[in-house]
């Protein structure tokens, strides 16, 4: 984002003051490998653990873990309400130097989530028969999958738990602890999976077994890197009045939550439909078409999970053209990626049929038809999806939650049961992807009504400026000695063009001078975003640097003594955070 006129650039034809996005680029890049490895882990688990009971037990155990993804998903819901809402919320206020609501946040979240896991688990045993019959219409199932349900439900606190924590290690900078927990996890279910079913003979039923297992003793692994310091999370101790940050964790993940809601919903339906018009064969083929949108699914999933936490604390600081960069740069990716899948699933669906030990040729025939029709979704699906967490951070919770509903059984549910009456199992399908074109389509005519209407948001992306401030100077510079006085000359003079009384453009300078060499003599990397707001009543400025961590106010010795006096006598107020690997500062300057 460039933002000087004409006519200021030609204030020094050596230095324009412009945005490069490295930083924020770089940082994009650094969760990405992590929070990819951390979905990859999480698909790979159902899918190896489907790999594992199909060959093992027949194509028939399959569908009967198939049966149980609604309640997989119902736990998801709880993760998505109190993890991603908490999360998502938690970058935000970090964003805004608010570090103590940020640790009650994180509080409330996990007790929520754990609470709501007790109580799955109680009605989950206490109902038994009653979930059953609603999830499992095959009879020649049906003993299986009880016995496999009852393990599954008394792993739903420990699911909980785990998985909302996990939420909030990448805004607090650890998403490599999250890759190494959720890996640790899945890696020891696998292994008991077949250690269970193989040497102990348990049947399905030892697959649920195996994840209580993985699950319990992730516990342990995030015990240990707690107690050795290995993660910068906020934590303060929340009571009673601090139940309205609640509540907003829950608006914030209400649309995530509701998306995981309507998946157990529509995938309970479609199984049934899957049964009715294709038997057994269809549930197996079904399940099969799951676990490849799952894998895919992973992967933009790791996209949004490393861009998620970045978007949060750039829409708190009110970086509105960072946050447009690396929304854009989050589509990108997860378009190239999602289309190199769509096409392998498309040339060879046989080899995933084959990967599961399909033998039966009315399965095998049921799954390749499935599979090239089912993966059309993905693509347009993902930009869908990654929007809906975007509307999360911008607060625009109708909007997510109505995208959420659309894509989970509002839009899904009628379009497959009118289908499959005129086309049978194929009708389930096309449902997928004719849904995600609708969806698609809404998705853009909105946001066109809403930039043209709202006046808050500027495009298709839902874009914003700061309407507040009467000038805004979004740049980069590098630590260069050189560069920095020649940013100080050029911020004077602007200042002084933007109705700043002189004194006041002097201390703007001078303010932003002495705060880039403070930070030039602590940073690793060569480049500093700085965004300077012009408000009727004062001045803010923030500074933005990659490296260890330092703190401006506390430092009390050293060479940078002689900047940390000026900056201090010169700052109304000093902020300062360390959020996911970034040295954030904040200087407000009253304006003369």
């Amino acid at each position: 984002m460039q933002i000087l006129s004409k006519e200021q650039k030609s204030i020094s034809p050596g230095m324009v003051l412009q945005r490069n996005y490295r930083i924020l680029l770089s940082k994009f890049v650094r969760y990405l490998l992590p929070t990819t490895l951390t979905m990859i882990a999480l698909s790979l688990n159902g899918i190896f653990n489907s790999m594992i009971v199909a060959n093992l037990l027949g194509s028939k155990a399959v569908g009967i873990v198939a049966l149980g993804f609604p309640i997989i998903f119902l736990a998801s819901a709880v993760n998505s309400l109190f993890g991603i809402g908490g999360a998502s919320l938690y970058a935000v206020l970090l964003g805004e130097h608010q570090g103590e609501k940020a640790g009650k946040v994180l509080c409330l979240s996990l007790a929520a989530a754990f609470i709501c896991g007790l109580f799955m688990m109680t009605a989950g045993l206490v109902f038994t028969e009653f979930f059953i019959s609603l999830l499992c219409s095959e009879e020649s199932l049906a003993a299986s999958f009880s016995e496999y349900f009852r393990v599954l439900m008394l792993s739903a606190p420990l699911f909980a738990l785990v998985l909302t924590l996990l939420e909030f290690l990448p805004p607090s900078g650890s998403p490599i602890l999250a890759t190494i927990v959720i890996s640790t996890a899945n890696g020891l279910n696998l292994l008991m999976n077949y250690i269970y079913i193989a040497y102990f003979d348990m049947g399905v039923e030892g697959a649920a077994w195996g994840a209580l297992t993985g699950y319990s003793v992730s516990i342990l692994v995030l015990a240990v890197a707690f107690w050795c310091g290995k993660t910068r999370l906020h934590v303060q101790m929340a009571h009673l009045r601090d139940l309205p940050l609640l509540w907003k964790c829950i608006s914030t993940g209400s649309a995530s939550a509701a998306s995981q809601l309507s998946f157990a919903i529509k995938y309970a339906f479609c199984n049934h439909l899957a049964a009715l018009y294709g038997g057994t064969a269809g549930i197996v083929a079904f399940s099969i078409c799951l676990q490849a949108f799952s894998l895919v699914s992973a992967f933009y999933s790791g996209i949004i999970n490393a861009a998620t936490p970045l978007l949060g604390v750039l829409h708190g600081e009110g970086d509105f053209s960072g946050r447009s960069h690396v929304l854009k740069t989050a589509f990108i990716y997860e378009t190239v990626i999602v289309i190199a899948f769509v096409l392998w699933f498309e040339i060879a669906p046989e080899q995933t049929a084959a990967i599961y030990n399909i033998t039966d040729s009315r399965e095998s025939a049921l799954t390749q038809a499935g599979l090239r029709i089912f993966v059309l979704a993905i693509i347009l699906r993902a930009v869908c999806i990654t929007f809906m967490f975007y509307l999360q951070i911008l607060q625009e919770h109708r909007y997510a939650m109505a995208i959420s509903m659309f894509d989970g059984f509002v839009g899904i549910v009628p379009l497959a049961w009118l289908l499959c009456s005129f086309m049978g199992l194929d009708g389930l399908w096309w449902a997928y992807p004719i849904n995600s074109v609708l969806l698609f389509v809404g998705v853009l005519l909105y946001n066109l009504h809403l930039s043209r209407k709202s006046g808050r948001y500027k495009d298709i992306l839902l874009s914003q400026r700061d309407e507040a401030a009467e000038k805004v100077w979004d740049f980069t510079m590098t630590n260069a000695p050189k560069d920095i006085s020649l940013v100080s000359e050029q911020l004077i003079e602007l200042g002084k063009r933007s109705g700043l009384e002189s004194k006041s453009a002097l201390i703007l300078g001078l303010a932003v001078e002495e705060m880039a060499v403070y930070t030039r003599n602590h940073m690793h990397t060569k480049y500093i975003d700085i965004l300077a707001r012009l408000y009727k009543d004062r001045i803010e400025i923030d500074f933005r640097s990659l490296g260890e961590s330092f703190n401006p106010l506390t430092e009390n010795e050293g060479d940078d003594m002689i900047n940390l006096k000026l900056i201090r006598s010169l700052a109304g107020s000093l902020q300062y955070d360390y959020i996911m690997g970034m040295n954030n500062a904040r200087i407000t300057l009253a304006r003369a």
